[in-house]
């Protein structure tokens, strides 16, 4: 299971953190600006697994709005 959050939105870029499995010490950062689709900085988690391609599919609600927090499983 991918467990993510927003940390904070800053000048249309949305800070996320990523934690594979819910570790707090594997985690990732990605922050980005959807609508220039710029990525400001980008660190993979520690984890075998296309974290941040899986957070990427899975972090818009069904109205197309960014979420504060989710959990997605695997498969």
């Amino acid at each position: 299971m991918l467990t993510f959050k927003l940390i904070e939105v800053q000048n249309g870029f949305y800070h996320y953190e990523i934690y594979p499995e819910g570790v707090k010490k594997d985690k990732g950062t990605l922050i980005f600006n959807p609508e220039s689709m710029e990525v400001k900085e980008r660190i993979e988690p520690n984890s075998p697994f296309d974290c941040i391609g899986h957070f990427l599919n899975n972090v818009e609600d069904e109205n197309g709005n960014y979420k504060k927090l989710g959990k997605v499983a695997w498969y």
